[in-house]
């Protein structure tokens, strides 16, 4: 029998193995100079400068005389069998359990854990905004953070307060730090004493006069994305006119206030995924927030029955001029009717402020109640807002929209009014859309005059309101609102 079959070719039908035609000695052999092939072709050629190189080496060289095969294998090797079940022993079958354990790809988050760096296991949150400065947002982050503290591990990165650049101003909380002013570009320190804080999330505290260029705030957005912090922005103003759309399309999740700001929203092409509504929190100044009292009136110490007082700051869109008119109306009725203004000013916008004044003081004398209208000017505390809103008969919010530029928000001021038994007018704007139900409300100057009217008229008619006012407190506290930012955070973090 020819011996090169015996060892075995594939090259031919004749051969049972794959054999080496250079070891055959036998000259009748028709393949015996031909080049390896079969399986040991393919060796050669897969793992050829391979680390496995000098094992396959040793597992298939053949020095002896015997057939590479299990039942008789050569002195310094081992057959092809055994070869192959020693290698899927050591080498492929771990391979395969690892790869059936651990190889399912990108391990899912548990739809109920979030991964948070804080110690407490709250969500560390950098917060962006205004703080502890005469601003209604400013005012609204302070009462947020306050209840919001019991849920996250919150920093603020305030606005600079004065021209110095001071990181710490008096009142200012531990958890506060200034470093960065509304018209710098690029916010360089806020940017990396953030990064370096390593936030769960970043929540801006939006406003378009602390970002009034698209960029500023565009360009911090992008930064912190690019560092992979999910971003969340409270935009206190949404506006229908489409400009302010590329502020609002930059890629954050955004809380809008009211259901107009939500649908304002979607009319401009942002995606309802990234939408949420959390309403804007009220104070609880009796009782608590599952059992909310109102605040009774004080003594009435302007000895008047018809007095009306209007809180905020001295912008044309708050509608004192359009108030004027109608005291000027009710004094025809009234001869002691009274309207006190609580002129809030901002040192960023002294200068409209002043216009508005000037104006205001002219109109009076135009109108001659310059002895029924009382102007006071700067920012008050909320202890002293209450005083005005506790001894005078009914407040005013006669807030007027621009039919080019209608905002869809909400009133800080009408929440602290709401807490009282003190009766509340407003507008039938979108301002006051969430305070339907709970307020007056006036489409014209002439139901604003009516309104007023009937109050000064019949002023038990206000009772009707006490029972919805307690249900509005009791959805829109601090406390309900603060758990809503923190549910909102944990599905932002899970995602």
């Amino acid at each position: 029998m020819n011996r090169h079959k015996t060892i075995g070719c594939t090259k031919f039908d004749c051969c049972q193995y794959d054999a080496d035609p250079a070891t055959c000695d036998d000259d009748d052999c028709p393949h015996k100079d031909a080049e390896p092939t079969g399986l040991k072709q393919w060796i050669n050629k897969v793992i050829k400068n391979n680390i496995f190189s000098k094992l396959w080496s040793f597992l298939f060289k053949k020095k002896s005389d015997n057939p590479p095969h299990c039942g008789c294998p050569p002195s310094d090797g081992i057959g092809c069998g055994c070869a192959f079940a020693l290698f899927f022993f050591w080498f492929w079958l771990p391979v395969m359990m690892f790869v059936l354990k651990f190889g399912g790809g990108k391990k899912k988050k548990s739809p109920n854990t979030v991964k948070i760096n804080s110690t407490e296991n709250k969500p560390r949150v950098a917060f962006i905004s205004v703080y502890n400065t005469p601003c209604g947002i400013s005012t609204y982050n302070e009462q947020l953070i306050e209840e919001l503290k019991q849920y996250a591990d919150v920093r603020v990165f305030a606005e600079y307060a004065d021209d110095v650049k001071s990181e710490k101003i008096e009142g200012d909380d531990e958890f506060v730090t200034r470093c960065w002013h509304r018209s710098e570009h690029p916010k360089v320190q806020l940017m990396q004493l953030v990064d370096e804080w390593k936030p769960d999330l970043i929540h801006f505290g939006h406003e378009y006069g602390f970002f009034a260029k698209a960029y500023l705030f565009t360009s911090l957005v992008s930064w912190f994305k690019s560092r992979k912090y999910p971003i969340i922005a409270t935009m206190h103003s949404i506006y229908e006119h489409r400009d302010k759309t590329v502020h609002e399309a930059s890629g954050q999740h955004i809380i809008a206030h009211t259901e107009s700001g939500r649908q304002c929203l979607l009319n401009k092409g942002i995606d309802n995924d990234k939408i949420t509504v959390i309403p804007h929190g009220s104070n609880i100044f009796d009782g608590d927030a599952d059992n909310p009292k109102l605040l009774s009136p004080l003594w009435n110490t302007w000895d008047s029955e018809h007095t009306m007082f209007q809180p905020g700051f001295l912008f044309e869109y708050k509608g004192h001029l359009k108030m004027l008119g109608v005291v000027a109306r009710l004094k025809e009725k009234y001869n002691d009717v009274h309207y006190i203004i609580q002129g809030s000013e901002n040192p960023n916008n002294a200068k409209e402020h002043e216009r508005v004044f000037r104006k205001l003081v002219n109109e009076c004398k135009k109108l001659n109640i310059e002895e029924n209208v009382t102007i006071n000017r700067g920012f008050v505390t909320n202890d002293v807002l209450m005083s005005f809103i506790r001894t005078t008969k009914v407040c005013v919010l006669p807030y007027v929209s621009h039919p080019e530029h209608d905002v869809c928000s909400t009133s800080g001021i009408a929440r602290v009014v709401i807490g009282t038994k003190t009766p509340l007018v407003t507008t039938k704007v979108h301002l006051f859309d969430d305070v339907c139900g709970v307020s007056f409300q006036a489409g014209t100057d002439d139901e604003l005059y009516n309104i007023l009217d009937k109050i000064f008229s019949e002023p038990a008619i206000q009772v009707q309101y006490d029972d919805a006012r307690l249900d509005f407190l009791k959805k829109t506290s601090w406390k309900s609102v603060a758990k809503m930012h923190f549910d909102l955070y944990s599905k932002v973090l899970r995602s």
